[in-house]
């Protein structure tokens, strides 16, 4: 980010509070403290900042325009525990502004039309929808419906399907992002050949695979590198018996020394235990990283793991719904990404020689 982008988001912060703090600007900027005290500076030259103890504020006389006194907010996600987290991010961003109407549309894309309409005709202000799209099928009847929902909208860890220019504003976290940390990671610690588990069906789970080639691609992984998806390890909504067993025997025909998991995190202390069970210790013998952070802490040993910031996806979601709101829509749409964070542990370490 140029300065004077950094500058620019600093003044819109001061703006929608009437300060801002150094500590909040290192984390929405990405920057170090010495960096936003040299633009803090810089404005505050410029007479359109106050310095304080451990910010700045917009000068005397001026005020943060107020947000919508109270709003209703419809949301429309998926029953899984992921969405949780970005729920909870909703409620801190309306906390004492508005409140949430949830639904639930148990990744149905037919339920999920009929639960906007409803959301819609009772006189929300907005919706925010995570939908049951892939991103790579361009989908006319979805388009031609969301053009007709008559509120304002905002996609959360979803982008228009089909690729190509967004027609609504969305929100996610940078899954590939993320991936190409984590393997990145991998291969600083020299590893070569990865098995990656990937059984989703879902957009989250197409940008992790995006990810995942896209590292496979930059970071010069060997070929015989593959990735284990729903016809060796099944669709349902749990790993199904044997399934440890058919990645560890992959990774044994390969000669495979590192495991990367999309999804099913519960299944991580199966694989951990038959790994063990074959002489295959974590992470003397075999590392492991997970990709989402609920239980991988608690593994044995403790798995490094890709977390996605559900929490401030949720926040920024809202920020960008109360925006469209007030503003009314915004040419062309905004498509915001939260980069993940890759917390290591115990369970990489450098392959066996």
């Amino acid at each position: 980010m140029l300065a004077a982008e950094r500058r620019a988001r600093i003044l819109e912060l001061a703006r929608q509070d009437g300060a801002v703090s150094i500590s909040r600007l290192t984390a929405d900027l990405g920057v170090s403290h010495v960096t936003v005290r040299r633009d803090l500076d810089a404005l505050v030259a410029e007479n359109v900042l106050d310095k304080v103890r451990g910010g700045a504020m917009l000068p005397t006389g001026q005020s943060a325009p107020s947000r919508t006194s109270s709003v209703t907010i419809g949301v429309v996600v998926p029953t899984s525990y992921y969405y949780r987290y970005v729920v909870e991010g909703v409620g801190e961003a309306l906390e004492g502004i508005g409140d949430i109407k949830l639904v639930i549309s148990e990744y149905d894309l037919g339920v999920e039309y009929r639960l906007v309409r409803e959301l819609a005709d009772a006189g929300v202000d907005g919706l925010l929808w995570v939908p049951t799209v892939s991103e790579v099928n361009q989908m006319p009847e979805f388009d031609e419906f969301v053009g007709g929902v008559g509120v304002p909208l905002v996609f959360v860890e979803r982008e228009t399907p089909g690729g190509g220019l967004g027609t609504v504003s969305s929100v996610r976290s940078a899954h590939e992002r993320g991936v190409v940390s984590a393997l990145r990671h991998l291969r600083e610690l020299g590893h070569r050949r990865l098995v990656m588990v990937s059984r989703g069906a879902s957009q989250s789970a197409e940008f992790v695979r995006r990810g995942w080639r896209d590292a496979m691609g930059r970071l010069g992984f060997d070929e015989e590198s593959t990735i284990l998806g729903p016809v060796e390890l099944g669709a349902g909504p749990t790993w199904e018996r044997g399934s440890a067993d058919v990645v560890l025997d992959a990774v044994e025909r390969l000669g495979a020394t590192a495991v990367f998991s999309h999804g099913d995190e519960n299944s991580l202390f199966g694989l951990v235990q038959n790994a063990r069970a074959r002489g295959l210790t974590v992470p003397d013998r075999l590392s492991i990283v997970a990709y989402d952070d609920d239980v991988s802490a608690h593994a044995d040993p403790p798995i490094t793991a890709v977390a996605p910031d559900r929490r401030r996806v949720g926040v920024h979601a809202v920020e960008l719904l109360l925006d469209l709101i007030e503003n009314g829509d915004v040419e062309p749409p905004l498509q915001l990404q939260v980069d993940p964070r890759l917390i290591v542990r115990a369970s990489t370490a450098p392959p066996p020689v």
